[in-house]
């Protein structure tokens, strides 16, 4: 199994999402789609026009918007991958921006959350609320109810036509959902390690202008409790999600 991931900022890598495909023997590539360069060899790389080659898609986060496209081509390039992985049946999923990037190419819009709702973003380990449609879904049919999954964001979308919702939040209703079934889109960051939480608090401090021990201070007690649960499920469901190939 190989399988495409779209880098989208370097400080966002795949995290666990490559860590357990590589357990499962999957072969991957990454391309680093701001610079377009090959992530392994260096080499300049496109993001690809076609699925051909390819068992699956994962799209990671950036700081970018979707609503950025202009300034940013692979977004549109992106798009249009996603509906062609989709259209022949092969896996998608999205992350944080990935997720706005899959709303995007079924054709719903994307927003900052301020446009639209009382929260200007959602930063931390939150609570989840799952969807009836859970229960039967194959990859969340057993997720904790209340599961903390990570956040870093301030954009959301609309859920696209004939979307399944999967889980909401009070103040970011469209947490994620399901195309057909095979393609998903998480608002959440499945994809978080240790380190890559190390790199985003001083990522935080600097946005915040403050120094690193306030965002510690804050982060610290949130990791060390909901860290664990969430690597274990974003795990399983990168196991499960990589079943539908099957």
């Amino acid at each position: 199994m190989h399988i495409l991931y779209l880098v989208n900022a370097l400080d966002s890598p795949p995290g666990v999402l490559l860590e357990e495909a590589a357990l499962l023997g999957a072969s991957a590539t990454q391309i680093d789609t701001v610079n377009g360069r090959d992530m392994e060899t260096g080499e300049a790389r496109a993001v690809p026009e076609a699925a051909a080659g390819y068992d699956a898609l994962v799209v990671l986060g950036g700081v970018m918007g979707v609503y950025e496209a202009g300034k940013y081509p692979f977004i549109e390039e992106s798009k249009r991958l996603v509906r062609r992985f989709h259209d022949e049946g092969k896996p998608v999923m999205g992350v944080c921006l990935g997720s706005q990037i899959v709303a995007s190419a079924f054709g719903a819009p994307v927003y900052k959350m301020s446009e639209k709702l009382e929260a200007h973003e959602e930063w931390g380990f939150v609570p989840q609320t799952w969807e009836a449609a859970v229960a039967d879904d194959p990859l969340l049919h057993d997720a904790a109810p209340g599961l903390r999954t990570m956040h870093w964001h301030g954009d959301t979308f609309d859920l696209p036509e004939g979307a399944t919702r999967l889980a909401t939040r009070e103040t970011c209703p469209n947490q994620a959902f399901r195309m057909g079934g095979r393609t998903y889109a998480f608002q959440f960051h499945l994809e978080v390690t240790r380190g890559i939480l190390d790199g985003w608090t001083t990522l935080r401090a600097k946005a915040l202008n403050v120094s690193r021990p306030t965002i510690e201070k804050l982060i610290g007690p949130q990791i060390e409790e909901a860290l664990r649960p969430q690597e274990a499920f974003a795990r399983q469901t990168m196991r499960r999600w990589m079943a539908l190939c099957r």
